[in-house]
């Protein structure tokens, strides 16, 4: 007998409309999160550029903090296990989102 099957979701939380956006994609087996992406995005120079990016790929969680030059910075993240994770990001991001975006519009595009 198969054992329960991966649900993937994404849905997307309205900040400022067509300007700041939350992107969160994840599966879930049961109730618990096992994989996900929690992005910050920024409606920029015509496109949607990601800000600030957490997730657990590569076998961690971490937090991507993205530039306008297409560099970035990678950090991990210990606040528990991936569904705690996973709501911590989005917290962190909807508490912070505006400091988020004035270091990414601060900073100079090469």
């Amino acid at each position: 007998m198969a054992g329960p099957q991966p649900i993937d979701r994404t849905w997307f939380g309205r900040i400022v409309p067509q300007e700041v956006q939350i992107r969160c994609c994840f599966q879930r087996v049961k109730n618990r999160v096992v994989r996900f992406t929690v992005q910050l995005e920024l409606f920029h120079r015509g496109n949607w550029a990601p800000v600030v990016r957490y997730d657990n790929a590569h076998g961690f969680c971490h937090r991507d903090t993205l530039h306008p030059d297409g560099s970035q910075d990678k950090a991990g993240i210990s606040v528990g296990d991936a569904n705690q994770t996973f709501t911590y990001a989005i917290e962190e991001l909807r508490a912070n989102w505006e400091a988020h975006r004035a270091r990414y519009l601060g900073e100079p595009v090469r």
